[in-house]
C-alpha cells in the first residue's frame, strides 16, 4: 500500500519511517519501473513504497518476469487462464503491533472472484500469516480439485522456506509440514511467483487489504 506524504508513520506499530535507498542492479533496471528509494520502519523492518520513489523504464516492454503480471479478469480454469494452471492465486499475511504484545494476526488469500481469510489462533507474527496464508490457499485449492497451481506471495521468508525440506525449516516448521503434506496427499503441482509488495499488483493489494482488515478487527 502506498503511504501518503503526510503520514510517514508505520501502520503496523505507529514509528516514524525513514527513507533507505535501493540498490538499483542491473536485473533491476530490465524491469518495466523500479524504485529509488522506500519508506522503512526501523522497529518492525516494514517496508512501503511510494510513488514519488517510483522510475519506468522506457526501453523495456510489458513482458517481464521476476514479478507477477497482474490480472484484472477472472483467474480460475475455465475463465482465460492461458499459463497451462488450474488456478492463480494470491497471498498475503498482516500484523498489527507485529512483535509487541498486542500483536493481532491474519492471512487472506485471493483467486478470480474469491476472497477468503481468517484470524490466526496462536502465535500472532506477520511470518505466521503469511505462512497460513499460503496452507489455507493450496488448502482451498486441493478441495476445488486444481492441480496445477501459480501461487504468487510477497514474502521473501515463506519463499525460502518453501524451497526446502520442511523437516529443515526452523521457524514456524509446522506451518510448512502441513503445506507439505497438503501438495503430497492431494498430487499438487505448484509454481511460487515472488511479488513486490505495495507495488500496485492488483490481486496483491486485495489480500493485504483483507488480511490488514481481519488483522486490525481482532
Amino acid at each position: 500500500m502506498t503511504i501518503m506524504e503526510e503520514k510517514r508513520t508505520c501502520r503496523n506499530c505507529g514509528t516514524k519511517l525513514i527513507i533507505k535507498q535501493t540498490k538499483r542492479t542491473t536485473e533491476q533496471l530490465k524491469k518495466p519501473y523500479y524504485y529509488t528509494a522506500y519508506y522503512y520502519c526501523p522497529k518492525c523492518n516494514k517496508l512501503y513504497h511510494d510513488e514519488k520513489f517510483k522510475v519506468t523504464n522506457a526501453q523495456t516492454t510489458p513482458l517481464f518476469t521476476g514479478l507477477s503480471k497482474p490480472h484484472p479478469g477472472p483467474l480460475l480454469k475455465g475463465e482465460g487462464i492461458s499459463s497451462g494452471y488450474d488456478v492463480e492465486i494470491w497471498t498475503d499475511g498482516a500484523c498489527v503491533y507485529n512483535g509487541t504484545p498486542r500483536a493481532k494476526a491474519a492471512w487472506a488469500f485471493v483467486a478470480g472472484k474469491v476472497e477468503i481469510g481468517g484470524q490466526v489462533e496462536g502465535k500472532q507474527t506477520n511470518n505466521v500469516a503469511e505462512g497460513l496464508a499460503i496452507l489455507h490457499a493450496l488448502s482451498w485449492a486441493a478441495e476445488k480439485g486444481y492441480k496445477k497451481i501459480q501461487l504468487h506471495t510477497d514474502s521473501q521468508i515463506s519463499l525460502f522456506n518453501l524451497k526446502k525440506p520442511a523437516s529443515k525449516v526452523i521457524a514456524n516448521r509446522e506451518i510448512f509440514e502441513d503445506i507439505e503434506k497438503v501438495i503430497a496427499t492431494n498430487g499438487l503441482e505448484v509454481t511460487y511467483k515472488k511479488v513486490l509488495g505495495h507495488s500496485g499488483d492488483p490481486n496483491n493489494e486485495r489480500a493485504d487489504a483483507l488480511a490488514n482488515g481481519l488483522a486490525a478487527s481482532k
